[in-house]
């Protein structure tokens, strides 16, 4: 008898302790794509930028470098066609700030004006470039193919050495 009942405390201690631990998801599910961005002109800057699915209409794109200074801005874009081929702009990004790395845009529609959305995004044929600066547009700092462009094994598969910038 007395290991019947030390069988059953110990079932409803480790009950209530199993239930003490459940965390409770009350926000929302976070859905999020991210590809690399490999150095281009300078070996020091490189990062990721980041697909965030905010709504059905529209996504949240970040661009976090390391290797960035203080005092600089770095124009971003999203290119049509993989970096190898280069191609011109479809949708323009907020500035990269130098001092902490980091550019925010929250896209609806490409630069002509057409719907796009998160699922979109991920299937986009583009790839991603960040300049140097606004005066020199042909120097890219940092660089890498998304959508349907990224490897499936990788992450990104952009060649670093490639500068070509079509349309910058």
């Amino acid at each position: 008898m007395k290991t019947i009942k030390l069988t059953l405390n110990m079932f409803f201690l480790l009950a209530f302790f199993t239930l003490a631990c459940e965390k409770e998801d009350d926000g929302p599910r976070i859905i999020q794509k991210e590809y690399v961005l490999n150095p281009v002109s300078d070996p020091m800057i490189q990062g990721s930028i980041t697909f965030t699915k905010e709504s059905e209409t529209s996504t949240l794109i970040r661009i976090e470098l390391e290797g960035t200074e203080a005092g600089n801005s770095h124009p971003a874009h999203i290119h049509n066609n993989a970096a190898s081929e280069g191609g011109g702009i479809a949708i323009g990004l907020s500035d990269v700030d130098g001092a902490s790395g980091v550019s925010e845009t929250t896209v609806t529609q490409t630069g002509d004006g057409t719907a796009i959305t998160y699922e979109e995004l991920l299937n986009f044929d583009g790839h991603a470039n960040v300049h140097l600066s606004s005066t020199a547009m042909s120097t890219l700092i940092a660089q890498g193919n998304i959508g349907s462009n990224a490897s499936s094994n990788m992450p990104n598969d952009s060649n670093p050495d490639n500068n070509n910038n079509d349309g910058y």
